[in-house]
């Protein structure tokens, strides 16, 4: 009879831990996406100082400028982003399938693909 009630406590406790680790959630919620901080950077790096492409009145498409005083307003301004399907956003897609920025600059990491939808996914704040 011990054996019986020490095998139902193990048993109990084993149960309890399965119980506990199945309703346990680890996600860690994605931390906030600035655009200032984040994603001018991002634009500046890949499509403005180093491709030149949305740099502006100097710029060899002067109808989307990423310069930072006029990226936000660009963005929304050309539908860019679309905070309903955020990974059918054009600007999403075109970095995320290697079409922007042209060849032979280079594309953009997949951290940086990654936040560019993070903060569209987030309500892309003019933060």
């Amino acid at each position: 009879m011990k054996n019986k009630k020490r095998h139902a406590f193990i048993i109990s406790i084993a149960l309890l831990g399965a119980v506990e680790m199945m309703s346990c959630t680890h996600s860690s919620p994605t931390p906030a996406v600035s655009f200032k901080a984040d994603i001018i950077p991002i634009l500046a790096s890949y499509c403005t100082i180093n491709s030149s492409c949305h740099a502006g009145a100097n710029s060899t498409n002067q109808e989307t400028n990423f310069d930072s005083d006029s990226a936000y307003y660009t963005i929304n301004k050309k539908g860019l982003i679309s905070t309903v399907n955020p990974s059918s956003s054009l600007l999403y897609v075109e970095v995320r399938s290697l079409e922007m920025p042209l060849q032979p600059y280079a594309p953009l990491s997949a951290s940086d693909q990654q936040l560019i939808l993070d903060w569209i996914e987030q309500g892309a704040q003019n933060n």
